[in-house]
């Protein structure tokens, strides 16, 4: 099955020197479902913290410059919070997101 076969898609893209954030906003009713992200950073030993609100939902340390990741089970916020994913990095970083809402 098609993992946006349903709900509504959205995709957010962030760039930053030292610490890119890619967030979809909150909204009332709304459950966001994270299906993939991408993070890229000059850092070595780089953080990626994929968050609903401030809670960390999924975390790791990136051991190359670039990480990408389809979650097989998309990543279930709790209705109504903000979803984001974020890298550090000392000069150049860059963060995407994508899923859906229902």
């Amino acid at each position: 099955m098609n993992k946006i076969a349903y709900g509504t898609p959205f995709s957010e893209t962030a760039t930053h020197a030292t610490a890119a954030v890619a967030s979809h906003a909150a909204v009332a009713g709304k459950t966001y479902y994270v299906t993939d992200i991408a993070v890229s950073s000059d850092k070595a030993g780089a953080i990626c913290l994929v968050k609903q609100g401030t809670t960390t939902i999924f975390q790791l340390q990136i051991v190359a410059s670039f990480f990408a990741k389809t979650f097989d089970v998309p990543l279930k916020a709790t209705t109504g919070a903000l979803v984001s994913v974020e890298i550090d990095g000392t000069s150049a970083c860059k963060a995407n997101l994508s899923g859906f809402e229902l």
